[in-house]
């Protein structure tokens, strides 16, 4: 039970699988937990084992508990239980993660009568709306409870704006805060060893669930043309149902026996320090935490105009930015960090000062003011 000096907080999570909004969520949650703030999680979605967030929780304590709802009143029956949780567990602060997340807590916040403070936070831009098909009465919803929000926290300047024209809210109570990036974590454990990555030769690398948004096929097809000019091997981590596609795409541009899919890989890190360039080839990003991630390991990152990444690379300043769904710009993206010693030398540079934006010493004590209802820190 929540109690202390310390408002608990309930995080209300669609999901827990291994991608950004989790790692995102694990920061979060260490820091919060760390600093003697009561915490809890409530999802309805738990991805398959390894699962970092779930090992975490169990070794740092946090409670993690299984919403349940059916049918049409599903999100009801979820905000009445998170309501509930924070009437008997004494929480004064409910954070929503992502659309539905946001919209549980809200609903739980209408049903606790303002009793709550209530923040949403949003990871995804409008696009992937259509891209997931998320029932429109659910947007209808939305665009009823957030204004009521007691805070609305975007992760790029990007998406705060996405997020404002979509919704028709006031951009100016929307605060853009980066996700929190363990950057020493990063280092350390981008140090480990790998053999498969010391053993292929050069390469390049990409990384995210195999899904359609992320665009994989577009970077096995620039590989293709960018291969052509140097013996190069292109590596893909993670999993997801675009697999097959993925090696269909690599057969027919004819560098099947040069694509890797290892699948999901605990620490990816080790890869990313090894790599030739690390590219990000999706449709829509918010931010992406990965993208930072690559930065923080010194490889030279490429990714397209797709929300988040522009906010990320200061609109080309700090690595390479490309049209979305662009093979051909691509591809010589991936040419020119390969073929230019001092490309790869300024990107690495000038993202080596970028990303120290992203800490998560800098940012974890914005969003612990803005759960609070404090003026952030600068």
């Amino acid at each position: 039970m929540a109690g202390g000096s310390r408002p608990g907080i309930l995080f209300v999570s669609p999901w827990l699988r291994d991608g950004g909004l989790e790692a995102s969520l694990l920061s979060k949650v260490d820091w919060l937990v760390r600093r003697g703030y009561p915490v809890e999680v409530l999802t309805w979605v738990i991805g398959d084992p390894p699962n970092l967030f779930l090992e975490f929780a169990r070794t740092r304590g946090v409670p993690v508990r299984r919403l349940h709802g059916w049918g049409r009143l599903q999100l009801a029956q979820r905000a009445a239980q998170v309501a509930a949780r924070a009437l008997h567990g004494g929480f004064r602060i409910v954070v929503g993660e992502e659309l539905e997340g946001n919209l549980v807590a809200l609903a739980a916040g209408a049903l606790l009568a303002g009793s709550r403070r209530v923040v949403a936070e949003v990871h995804s831009a409008s696009l992937m709306f259509a891209e997931t098909a998320v029932a429109p009465g659910l947007l209808r919803m939305a665009r009823r409870l957030y204004p009521r929000a007691n805070g609305i926290v975007a992760v790029s300047e990007t998406l705060r704006d996405d997020l404002a024209r979509f919704f028709g809210l006031d951009a100016d109570r929307i605060t853009a805060v980066y996700n929190p990036t363990p950057l020493d974590r990063i280092r350390r454990l981008a140090r480990e060893a790998a053999p498969v990555a010391e053993q292929i030769g050069p390469f390049i690398v990409g990384c995210g669930r195999l899904v359609s948004y992320k665009c994989f096929p577009d970077l096995v097809r620039a590989f293709a043309l960018a291969r052509s000019r140097a013996p190069l091997k292109l590596v893909i981590l993670g999993e997801g149902p675009e697999r097959p596609l993925l090696a269909r795409v690599a057969v027919e541009s004819g560098v099947a026996n040069d694509v890797l899919l290892p699948g999901f890989v605990t620490n990816p890190y080790p890869y990313f320090a090894r790599a030739q360039a690390f590219v990000l080839p999706s449709r829509s990003e918010g931010q992406s935490l990965v993208l930072v991630e690559a930065m923080a390991c010194g490889v030279p990152v490429i990714a397209t105009r797709s929300g988040g990444p522009e906010d990320v690379l200061g609109h080309g300043s700090y690595g390479l930015l490309c049209r979305v769904g662009d093979v051909q710009e691509l591809a010589a993206a991936i040419g020119r960090v390969l073929e230019s010693p001092a490309e790869r030398h300024r990107l690495v540079t000038a993202a080596a000062r970028r990303v120290e934006d992203f800490a998560d010493d800098r940012i974890l004590p914005r969003l612990e003011a803005l759960y609070l209802g404090a003026e952030p820190p600068t």
